[in-house]
């Protein structure tokens, strides 16, 4: 992952995790106290996403595998989760 509070992005990719099963994806998540996770994309195989317009509240990134199409809220818990403290986020 990289990451820029000032620019409110950042680029993530994940490598070593194979391919989803069945016709489930791998969707990310921004986290931040006291809301909702909100969605920032779908994966597509070992390809980078952009995430854009995140706050300077997010505390971390996290990545589930959800159904088909992705999900509005998590259903399953993260496979991984990436802290945001250490590039500037979270104030």
């Amino acid at each position: 992952m990289v990451a820029s509070a000032s620019r409110g992005r950042a680029v993530v990719t994940l490598s070593g995790y194979g391919e989803p099963p069945g016709d489930r994806v791998r969707q990310l998540w921004v986290m931040r106290p006291g809301a909702e996770p909100r969605s920032l994309g779908l994966f597509d195989g070992d390809t980078p996403l952009v995430a854009a317009g995140l706050s300077r509240s997010a505390t971390s990134l996290a990545v589930t595998v959800e159904p088909g199409g992705g999900s509005d809220l998590p259903t399953t818990e993260p496979v991984v989760q990436l802290a945001l403290e250490s590039v500037g986020f979270g104030e």
